[in-house]
């Protein structure tokens, strides 16, 4: 692999940026939280330029494996269905860096899906968290919604086009699965995916 300048660039300032926080032998929280802000925006602009390159490659094997090829997508009677590898974040821990790797991610896989629904759907969001008890209403599912609008999956997210339901599980396979279908097809969803 030929590096990019940006991937240079990128690689460069992380190794700035490690090296200034082992220096130290002690930082105080501000300066180790300012650390791993940074690292998660230096991970998503290299994972960024990773992506990039991968869509040059003639052949798929040259091409470089990472977290994004986790993210699925398929159509089981009339019904999209979408799989995360990760919980959806908190309001709390909310980064941008999250919220656009999420949304990329999920518009790189549904691209297959373009125009798929034109009239209004209904959106079953089940998210699957290692946390006991944890608060359903803390999870950040916007990210899901604009790549959807974005990749023209669905027409809009407005009420006039879509409506929702949030479910939480507690599970040590940490995940998030999104099912997306017309309104016309929401019982036979929740027949076949709502125990």
């Amino acid at each position: 692999m030929i590096l990019s300048d940006k991937l240079y660039d990128e690689l460069l300032n992380l190794e700035t940026d490690i090296e200034k926080i082992t220096r130290a032998k002690s930082a105080n929280d501000i300066q180790i939280e300012a650390f791993l802000r940074n690292l998660e925006k230096r991970r998503y602009n290299i994972l960024n330029e990773i992506k990039l390159y991968n869509n040059t490659v003639e052949y798929k094997t040259d091409k470089i494996k990472n977290i994004s090829y986790e993210y699925k997508a398929e159509v089981i009677d009339n019904i999209l269905k979408i799989y995360i590898p990760e919980p959806m974040p908190t309001y709390r821990n909310l980064k941008t860096h999250a919220y656009k790797n999420i949304l990329l991610n999920i518009a790189e896989i549904t691209k297959p899906y373009q125009n798929m629904f034109d009239e209004k759907v209904f959106i079953y969001i089940k998210i699957f968290d290692k946390i006991k008890g944890w608060d359903i209403d803390n999870k950040y599912i916007k990210p899901i919604f604009d790549s959807l609008v974005l990749n023209k999956v669905i027409e809009d997210d407005n009420i006039e086009k879509m409506f929702y339901t949030v479910s939480g599980v507690f599970s040590n396979e940490a995940h998030t699965e999104v099912y997306i279908t017309n309104i016309k097809n929401a019982v036979n969803l929740f027949k076949n995916v709502l125990d």
